[in-house]
């Protein structure tokens, strides 16, 4: 008879505390025999009653004595007080909760490992089938690097800065390579291949566009690709009756290469939308946005689109392609044959379906994916168009207003001649341009340690610096017209006091001083001298470049023997390595 009974039998004490177990929460307390520590587990009746049941009923099966008891506790004292099976199950039970969450957590880790192969391989696939669809950044280096030195030239002795790879900002970093050039030593420059930024706007895909038709529901989706590109004839480009540099057989080859390659707007195609009246910043800085724009259309199967109110009109019609006899129909159409374009107003919006907008400030920011000579192409071709359409007093602009001639400073201070009976006037233009004082010290610093030039000599417009441009060629007996901003009156000031200089400097007349004329101006001078710094100094420089015209100076700095040189050359107002995104 077990222990239990026996006393159960013989004790109405025992009968009192079997009620007593009954009535209140069991808690046993088992003591191991080295006396170290007490194991106490207290269970609940309702929710652990079948398992301290069982475990009582062990206890109690073993030869066990019941030896005391009070009114809070049973005691009861096993001759094996410490039981390694039943102590294990105990916590076998207690810890399976936590399996369990181990469980769950390695399935879930097991998961994520096989969404993520999943995704990886997708990319690899997504990867390999747009290899074939653009031209890959190593392709670029390579094609950069080839042409690299023949891109810039450093004067000998001359350290320089290596460009950076942070929005062209220049490292301190300077690596020199001896070179068997000359005397000296030139440094050999370090480049990375070009790189898109889109500024978060929803240019995912690069859509292919050889699918589009001709024909459309509606006339207005097409441009009139049926006609002849502008001044397709092999009569050489002029402007203000002076020829350009370029060939009549290269203009034209290179216009119908971008004419032939302008397509029909269909009513799901993607149109990046020129719109608003807001800028970022002034001339300069509005031509190069829209020139930007034609490029980014170009780099990803795009077209451009321009609202009839948009800021781009006043723009392009105030000096370029004026509106002749009130012709809306005829200019909307040059428009779009000379750019590959789309001229919208705000009711045919609805017509398309994929319309991209975006801020003038990002087209300003946007950087070309193009390597250096494409890029140089492109922009060059669309400033010839620009210039192939040059007003001429004659027209209206967007807001009905008569529209000034390009050539006002030209004619407004050497006349009017012609160009079959005499030459045109020989003479050189200096722009000086301060860029609101410390801004522009800034700008031009971060300008000089990219590209090599002085940080200051732009700014300053020496009578030193100037005539260590104009001298060697022949230039100090010619006329020199001044171009300013205004912002320092003491620079010409001290060109006027120097005994060379002073004679020949030129001011535009006030009632042929303008904007476009002084564009024009600096354009056909025999020697354009400016601030690399200046986006209007660039365009002009950019224009110059367009037209074949010799004779920029942008770029300049001393060498070793304290000699000015060119340091970067012309194509360099086009590389976003050396002027971000004012190239």
């Amino acid at each position: 008879m077990s222990t239990y009974s026996t006393a159960a039998a013989n004790s109405n004490t025992s009968t009192t505390n079997r009620k007593r177990r009954n009535t209140y929460p069991r808690r046993s307390t088992r003591r191991r025999e080295d006396g170290m520590s007490t194991i106490k587990d207290d269970y609940n009746d309702e929710e652990n009653g079948y398992e301290s049941r069982s475990r009582y009923s062990s206890a109690s099966s073993s030869s066990s004595s019941v030896v005391g008891s009070d009114d809070d506790n049973l005691t009861i004292l096993n001759s094996r007080s410490y039981n390694p099976t039943t102590t294990a199950m105990t916590l076998k039970n207690n810890t399976t909760p936590v399996k369990n969450m181990l469980t769950v957590t390695i399935l879930l880790i097991g998961c994520i490992m096989i969404l993520t192969s999943s995704i990886q391989l997708h990319h690899d696939d997504y990867k390999k089938s747009k290899k074939l669809s653009a031209l890959s950044l190593i392709q670029q280096e390579e094609l950069i690097s080839r042409n690299a030195h023949n891109v810039v030239s450093f004067p000998p002795g001359m350290i320089r800065g290596k460009a950076g790879q942070e929005e062209g900002i220049a490292t301190d970093d300077e690596e020199e390579s001896e070179m068997n050039v000359g005397t000296g030593r030139n440094l050999q420059w370090i480049y990375e291949p070009e790189t898109v930024e889109l500024k978060q706007h929803p240019l995912v895909h690069r859509p292919n566009v050889d699918h589009l038709k001709i024909l459309s529901p509606q006339a207005n989706f097409n441009i009139a690709h049926d006609k002849p590109p502008p001044n397709d004839t092999n009569e050489p480009l002029s402007v203000c009756g002076r020829p350009a540099g370029i060939s009549p057989e290269q203009d034209l080859a290179i216009m119908t290469k971008f004419q032939s390659a302008c397509r029909p707007v269909g009513p799901d195609d993607p149109i990046l939308l020129i719109e608003g009246v807001e800028t970022f910043g002034r001339t300069g800085n509005n031509l190069i946005e829209f020139l930007h724009a034609l490029e980014l259309a170009q780099n990803e199967g795009m077209t451009v689109g321009i609202l009839m109110d948009s800021w781009v009109v006043p723009l392009l019609t105030t000096m370029w392609m004026a509106i002749q006899n009130n012709d809306m129909v005829g200019w909307k159409d040059l428009m779009e044959r000379t750019f590959c374009v789309k001229m919208l107003s705000h009711d045919d919006l609805p017509h398309y379906t994929n319309i991209i907008h975006m801020e003038t400030r990002d087209l300003f920011m946007y950087k070309t994916r193009q390597s250096l000579p494409d890029y140089v192409e492109f922009q060059t071709y669309h400033i010839r168009n620009l210039f192939r359409n040059c007003n001429s007093g004659v027209g209206r602009d967007i807001r009905h207003r008569n529209v000034n001639d390009m050539c006002t400073g030209i004619h407004g201070l050497f006349g009017q001649t012609d160009p079959q009976t005499s030459s045109p006037q020989i003479y050189s233009v200096i722009h000086s341009r301060n860029l609101e004082g410390k801004a522009g010290h800034e700008l031009l610093a971060r300008v000089a340690k990219n590209t090599g030039c002085d940080p200051e000599a732009a700014l300053n417009m020496e009578p030193e610096y100037i005539k260590a441009i104009l001298e060697p060629i022949g230039m100090l007996n010619h006329p020199i017209v001044f171009l300013t901003d205004h912002q320092r009156p003491e620079i010409l000031e001290r060109l006027r006091a120097d005994k060379d200089i002073g004679p020949m400097i030129h001011l535009v007349p006030d009632e042929a001083s303008w904007v476009g004329g002084d564009i024009t101006l600096g354009i056909m001078a025999n020697a354009f001298i400016g601030n690399p710094a200046s986006t209007f100094s660039g365009f002009i420089a950019k224009s110059r470049l367009a037209l074949g015209f010799e004779g920029t100076y942008l770029f300049r700095a001393k060498n070793g023997n304290g000699e000015w040189e060119e340091v970067c050359e012309k194509r360099c107002i086009f590389w976003k390595r050396m002027l971000w995104n004012m190239a």
